[in-house]
């Protein structure tokens, strides 16, 4: 095929797929070449149902007349400015309903979008071990005003940590924290800080294939109101294991399939299971 088409292909797949909370610890520690760039689409399906009774401290289904569906995408271009520096930026695209009690609501668009850096303090190699830093800035780019919200109207900055193994007869490790402070709404509230730390490991079953289970804890702290106090049951904590593999059909291009199964934690809304497909294409673009 050629590759000016393949190229435009696989381009058109990124733009037509995208939606979700995009990821300040996406990837490992490894970094793109000098004049390396890579597109990315990790497009998601969500069918919410149920939500957390703080009252009698468990999970209770939704009622037969109530549905939350968000599906969507999540797109992200990077650069790699050198060799140790990667620049970025992130564009969730949301799709959300709901209905409740015969009352139907939706939005879709743009979520709140961000632009991140990358820096290798210890380079990694196949026979190496690399540790590479995050820090990122979110905007208020979403509609806080939508019927269902596209964001919460708040700046924040992120900061984050990835440690990588090297490959060792077939297996490959991963440690990783983000943190993000969350800024305040035009309320003066404090929209509540988050915390993910993720362990995964990697086998490789072929230079095309490889699996993969991550584990995942997510928190997200009480908001404050405009008194600096906190509010009282709006704290969130999650666990998720995520099984998935990776194939490499051609140069360039990953395709990741993996699902989120979620067990323990409280607060808000969930889901039994949530299925997601990643595209990652990496080009040459300049150099």
């Amino acid at each position: 095929m050629n590759r000016k088409l393949f190229s435009s292909m696989i381009i058109a797949i990124f733009i037509m797929g995208s939606t979700a909370q995009a990821q300040l610890i996406w990837r490992g520690a490894g970094m793109l070449k000098q004049g390396q760039a890579i597109l990315q689409a990790s497009n998601y399906l969500t069918d919410f149902n149920c939500s957390y009774d703080w009252a009698g401290e468990k999970w209770q289904d939704y009622p037969e007349d109530k549905i939350y569906n968000w599906n969507g995408s999540n797109t992200m271009f990077a650069v790699g400015v050198t060799n140790r520096l990667e620049l970025m930026m992130h564009v969730p695209i949301d799709f959300k309903s709901k209905e409740h009690s015969g009352v139907e609501s939706s939005a879709r668009g743009i979520g709140d979008m961000y632009v991140k850096a990358r820096y290798a303090i210890i380079p990694w190699a196949k026979d190496k071990y690399g540790f590479t830093v995050v820090a990122a800035t979110r905007f208020a780019t979403g509609d806080k005003d939508a019927d269902i919200a596209m964001g919460d109207g708040t700046t924040d900055l992120g900061l984050g940590g990835i440690f990588m193994t090297r490959w060792h007869k077939g297996w490959r490790g991963h440690l990783r924290a983000a943190f993000w402070l969350n800024g305040k709404t035009d309320a003066d509230i404090n929209v509540g800080d988050e915390l993910k730390m993720v362990a995964k490991m990697d086998r490789k079953f072929s230079p095309k294939f490889i699996g993969f289970i991550t584990y995942i804890n997510y928190q997200v702290f009480k908001k404050q109101n405009a008194d600096g106090d906190a509010i009282d049951c709006t704290h969130k904590s999650r666990h998720y294991l995520s099984p998935g593999f990776i194939w490499k059909p051609v140069k360039g291009l990953n395709i990741r399939p993996k699902v989120l199964i979620p067990f323990g934690g409280e607060g808000g809304s969930l889901f039994s299971v949530k299925p997601l497909l990643d595209f990652w294409y990496t080009f040459k673009l300049f150099g």
